[in-house]
């Protein structure tokens, strides 16, 4: 087990170990997926006991509840103001694409912990479920104000446009995650970006 950093305050320490648990949950998300990763399994690939992960998380799926909250929750953009509802829109894809520059591997894992989460048996099912849906009004409430702001055409079908454009998301992604290395992720949001611009930008 790793000895606590020197130089740093206890929660310091905390967050520190928070954060390689976190790291390790996502490697072995990705690998073997969640239902078969064990507790003691995240502890070891973190450099920590068994006993360790229960006194910091309590288990599990306490493990996999803050993994959800810290990172599935920034797949959808906050709720600032944006300048257009386009914008607001764009973003999700824009969130993506930054999480795929700068964090690939966390990505995959949330992806991946997403599609396993939709399983009628999983304890979190209602939980990914509703950050989806979240998602899913972020993107027709941007509509709506582009609509107002003249960012978007008035003439489009919203429900078919809200499923065309998560579609999208969930399309690529579930590609990316299920196909053989070479699927350039970063490129096809690109294209979906440009295209959702062509067909619904005034």
């Amino acid at each position: 087990m790793p000895s606590p950093a020197r130089g740093l305050t206890q929660p310091e320490r905390v967050e520190t170990s928070r954060r390689r648990l976190m790291e390790a949950a996502a490697e072995l998300i990705v690998e073997k997926g969640w239902e078969a990763t064990t507790a003691a399994e995240i502890g070891r690939r973190a450099g920590y006991s068994r006993t360790m992960v229960h006194a910091r998380f309590g288990g599990k799926e306490a493990i996999l509840e803050d993994f959800l909250q810290e990172y599935v929750s920034r797949l959808n953009p906050e709720l600032v103001p944006y300048p257009t509802g386009m914008d607001q829109v764009l973003a999700h894809i824009d969130r993506i694409r930054d999480l795929y520059a700068h964090d690939r591997d966390v990505l995959r894992a949330m992806f991946v912990s997403t599609f396993e989460a939709m399983k009628t048996t999983s304890p979190l099912r209602d939980r990914v479920q509703g950050q989806l849906t979240g998602g899913i009004a972020n993107v027709a409430d941007g509509l709506r104000k582009g609509q107002r702001d003249n960012s978007i055409r008035p003439d489009i079908d919203l429900d078919r446009a809200v499923t065309d454009i998560t579609a999208a998301f969930f399309g690529l992604a579930f590609q990316w995650v299920a196909l053989p290395p070479g699927f350039d992720l970063d490129a096809e949001l690109v294209h979906a970006r440009e295209r959702i611009v062509r067909d619904y930008g005034a």
